[in-house]
């Protein structure tokens, strides 16, 4: 009986850690090209970058984000934890951009592979797929996304 209730005990204690794990785990990954030197990036560079307001890596390099379509999970996902908006809003913000003349939004992608064969075509290209997305064989790399 005394196992019983030990080993309840440890479940009871352990359950909840386990699910905030799986709960904090994102359902995306920050990929881009193997030619950039970058291994991680903060939330408000990153940012910035989808923002448009960050055009050129440490090494020159232009940089070419690459979004995938707002009916997409990581896409929600992704507004949430890094521009700390919901897509509808990044959304008008690019609106007004594009009527004040000042830029248009990144490009949109439909599936992942769109957005790894967008990467693989243009240096110094950023972009973010599933986590499930294999990157075997390609010329493409994770990089880590820091709280700044």
């Amino acid at each position: 009986m005394k196992r019983l209730v030990i080993s309840l005990l440890v479940i009871i204690i352990i359950l909840p850690a386990v699910f905030t794990i799986a709960k904090n785990k994102k359902g995306y990954k920050v990929v881009t090209g193997t030619s950039t030197n970058t291994k991680s990036i903060g939330k408000d560079e990153l940012s910035r970058i989808f923002l448009k307001k960050k055009h050129k890596w440490g090494d020159g390099v232009r940089i070419f984000p690459v979004d995938l379509v707002e009916s997409r999970k990581e896409r929600t996902e992704f507004s949430k934890d890094i521009h700390n908006k919901k897509v509808s809003s990044i959304k008008a913000y690019w609106q007004k951009q594009i009527f004040t003349g000042r830029g248009v939004p990144p490009p949109e992608k439909v599936t992942d592979s769109e957005v790894l064969d967008y990467i693989q075509q243009h240096e110094g290209a950023i972009g973010y797929v599933s986590n499930s997305t294999s990157i075997e064989n390609l010329k493409i790399k994770v990089i880590t996304v820091t709280d700044d």
